[in-house]
């Protein structure tokens, strides 16, 4: 009789485990403002590179041949304000005030600037207002139209002033 089905068994329920410490952890520290600690329990995390406010954590659980390792991402709020020390609008009016941070969550698509009800109902539950969709990445930001923003993102996430600001 063969003991790979418990063997099997046994990875599955430490894989089980360290998915459930993974997720929670993240799920955790996902868009607050504490900085998780190196190490809580079974599980590590740490400061991802080139990036603001991310982090990895893994978490290991079992012994010997049995040990399963589960890595998870996950990103701390993003304050927006004092990050560039200017408020300068360029002269510019817009229709609605400026988040005052961010979370890691885009704007869905019947809301693209979340000005609509969407940062009302889920500012709390992200941590911050969710990123416009003409901010998604830098390619999106140099073509938007900054005379059509509904509020200044001029420079955000570093993506530098725009060339039609």
């Amino acid at each position: 009789m063969s003991i790979a089905p418990y063997q099997a068994q046994l990875r599955a329920k430490n894989l089980g485990t360290a998915e459930a410490a993974a997720t929670v952890f993240a799920a955790t520290y996902e868009g607050g403002l504490d900085t998780p600690p190196t190490v809580e329990g079974p599980c590590t995390s740490e400061a991802r590179e080139n990036t603001d406010n991310a982090y990895s954590v893994t978490c290991t659980y079992g012994s010997g041949k049995y040990v399963q390792s589960v890595m998870r991402a996950f990103r701390l709020a993003v304050p927006d304000k004092g990050l560039d020390g200017e408020n300068d609008t360029g002269g510019r009016e817009f229709q609605f005030e400026k988040p005052t941070r961010y979370s890691g969550h885009q704007c869905p698509m019947e809301d693209p600037w979340g000005v609509y009800g969407y940062n009302d109902r889920m500012y709390t539950a992200l941590g911050g207002a969710c990123m416009p969709q003409d901010a998604w990445n830098p390619t999106k930001y140099q073509f938007s139209d900054p005379d059509a923003w509904l509020y200044d993102i001029n420079n955000i996430k570093g993506y530098g002033d725009h060339p039609d600001y």
